[in-house]
């Protein structure tokens, strides 16, 4: 009798644990349901052109990497050819910058020092960014872009000048501030930038030449005891004779590029500011 008690119960447990995995497998079937109803009416909210536009990035993803690889790949098999140790080249470049004071870091402050003092007897460019108010965001994004690419420039450059910026405030700055560097390591490299303004940085007008291409007076030479003003401005169709106003209102003399002489331009003689910057940075190269 005891022995059928206990088989009973047995199979009664049994019957328990059965039952119980059918529920749990209803509760996943019912979450499978679920999920592939929440998947469809997702794909539904994503519109044909927004599918269209997710591919297109991710096909283009995927052609970046490719292309990065094959580069990769490609420097790798250039170096194994010209018998470098690429291990041996990795190890040295690590000790590089684990070190904070190496020497070539020396080397490059000695090398920077020198052409600042040589710097110091040729003609000074400075970029005016006063017109920030005036700008809207895409326009402030290029400026700041920009006046990398003229620091850049003037870095490479055989007959580097004193690069400052004035009256750096503001988005066009803090954007700057995202640049790994700034503005310390382009210090070392006769860069100078300040939010003070245009007068309170160089009090001398002078010495000062405003760049516009709205002046009557065309520039023939540049003279070494000079500071030239770029105006920052983006988009100048929009802020028309704005440069030209401003230097006009502090006193300070203007002049315009010969662009004409020697440039077709077929909409408009206006110039990006390190266009003007790296036609400034020629002339000093090749003396005219």
């Amino acid at each position: 009798m005891s022995e059928q008690k206990e088989e009973k119960t047995k199979m009664d447990i049994v019957k328990e644990e059965t039952d119980t995995q059918d529920e749990k497998s209803d509760i996943k079937e019912g979450d499978k349901a679920v999920l592939e109803k929440n998947c469809s009416e997702t794909a539904a909210v994503v519109s044909k052109s927004q599918m269209k536009k997710l591919r297109k990035r991710q096909r283009a993803k995927e052609a970046n990497a490719k292309r990065k690889l094959e580069k990769k790949k490609a420097k790798h098999a250039k170096a194994l050819a010209e018998g470098r140790d690429l291990e041996q080249e990795f190890r040295i470049q690590e000790l590089r910058s684990a070190m904070p004071d190496t020497a070539s870091k020396k080397k490059t402050k000695k090398i920077w020092d020198n052409k600042r003092k040589e710097a110091a007897g040729r003609f000074r460019i400075c970029v005016d960014c006063s017109f920030e108010s005036s700008m809207t965001d895409k326009e402030i994004g290029s400026l700041a872009s920009q006046l990398r690419y003229c620091y850049s420039a003037n870095k490479k450059s055989q007959n580097t000048v004193l690069y400052s910026v004035c009256t750096l405030t503001g988005k066009t700055n803090e954007l700057l501030m995202n640049v790994e560097g700034f503005p310390d390591s382009w210090k070392i490299r006769a860069f100078n930038s300040s939010e003070k303004s245009l007068t309170e940085m160089y009090p001398n007008k002078s010495e000062l030449i405003y760049l516009t291409s709205d002046s009557p007076y065309e520039l023939d030479h540049l003279d070494d005891s000079k500071t030239y003003v770029i105006g920052g401005i983006v988009d100048r169709n929009r802020l028309k004779r704005a440069t030209i106003n401003k230097a006009e209102n502090l006193g300070i003399a203007t002049a315009r590029l010969p662009i004409g002489k020697y440039l077709k331009l077929f909409s408009t003689n206006v110039l990006t500011i390190n266009h003007v910057f790296e036609i400034l940075l020629k002339y000093r190269e090749n003396k005219n």
